[in-house]
């Protein structure tokens, strides 16, 4: 399916889509966008249009191998449905689930398009998205009421992500993932990253609250109309855990280069400031710190799996093997984040 062109993708997905909008079989398919901007899953988007009405699809297809593998498109779309049904998360509204390999080559489901803007790291001060500093606060109180959002929902109703009966068995959980996929991944072992996973055993915190975690929460994940945040995405490593992991993920010097804004967008201390405001929880400085290590190992093993993956020849994204040098810089994040806690 990654060798089709565009034309073959639209003839192939034509025909059921427009049987789940219960659209004309003449329709047409304009505006189609592959997009690349993603390092995962595969998204499309485009406008069906049958004369009479129009309507705005994104598909989101199961990629055959990559960074996040192995992966579980039904729990997406479980995932999906529930932040939809029970939650005050804005996700768009889905559309279906293909499970059979005969229309993509692969599983993928359907949702609305939203119209709007996906801020960047690689472009902090975008006029478009920024236009002055009120925009940049106003998106902020967003973002941070957003996070809030995802953190109240209410976990029973997220049964199907497999998490433990209390805080330090949901991190184990999550600290196993990561370990096991660090050893399924790594060309050469770095030894760093054994001594921060032997670290983050030896010091889980204990007062934790669990919550629905995003786990890729920050700039690049959201769709903004330029007065609010329209809709959250890319949910692939969503789980139950410890919150303050979000907290500290939006923080990531990833995210936001020499700026001292998390995500480009607001300070540490306003950002922490207004999540306890709209929580009524206050976050340790302690709790902080810890998955600022966890969640740099976190990013470093997507890193080393994308080089492994073009190394093994089951890849031939030149983007894959790029990512291989960018590690570097992750590890050297993960050196001043040891120091302060070690």
């Amino acid at each position: 399916m990654n060798s089709l062109t565009d034309y073959e993708i639209q003839q192939a997905i034509l025909p059921w889509v427009t049987a789940e909008l219960k659209m004309s079989v003449t329709s047409t398919i304009k505006e189609f966008k592959r997009h690349t901007e993603g390092w995962s899953w595969q998204t499309y988007t485009f406008i069906v249009e049958d004369g009479r009405k129009q309507k705005g699809v994104a598909i989101r297809r199961q990629p055959e191998d990559g960074l996040l593998a192995p992966y579980d498109i039904v729990g997406q779309y479980n995932l999906h449905k529930a932040l939809l049904d029970f939650s005050k998360v804005s996700v768009p509204e889905l559309i279906g689930l293909e499970m059979s390999n005969t229309v993509l080559g692969m599983p993928f489901y359907a949702m609305s398009k939203i119209n709007g803007l996906i801020p960047v790291q690689w472009n902090p001060d975008d006029p478009a998205v920024f236009p002055t500093p009120l925009a940049r606060r106003q998106l902020a109180e967003d973002f941070v009421s957003n996070l809030v959002s995802i953190h109240s929902a209410d976990i029973k109703h997220f049964e199907f992500l497999k998490f433990g009966s209390n805080s330090q068995e949901c991190t184990n959980i999550q600290l196993e993932r990561w370990e096991r996929s660090y050893a399924e991944s790594f060309l050469h072992d770095v030894p760093l990253i054994r001594l921060a996973f032997r670290w983050l055993r030896d010091h889980m915190p204990d007062d934790t609250r669990l919550g629905l975690c995003h786990g890729d929460y920050r700039i690049g994940n959201f769709i903004t109309d330029q007065s609010k945040i329209v809709a959250i995405l890319d949910w692939e490593l969503a789980h139950i855990g410890d919150v303050v992991s979000d907290i500290s993920w939006a923080g990531l010097p990833l995210f936001r280069g020499r700026s001292p804004l998390f995500s480009h967008l607001c300070t540490r201390d306003e950002f922490l400031g207004l999540y306890n405001e709209l929580s009524g929880r206050q976050v340790s400085a302690e709790s902080l710190n810890y998955w600022n290590v966890f969640n740099l190992i976190k990013a470093a093993v997507p890193h080393i799996r994308a080089a492994k993956a073009f190394e093994d020849g089951r890849s031939s994204d030149l983007r894959l093997a790029a990512m291989g040098h960018q590690v570097i810089h992750t590890i050297k994040h993960l050196v001043v984040a040891l120091e302060e806690v070690v």
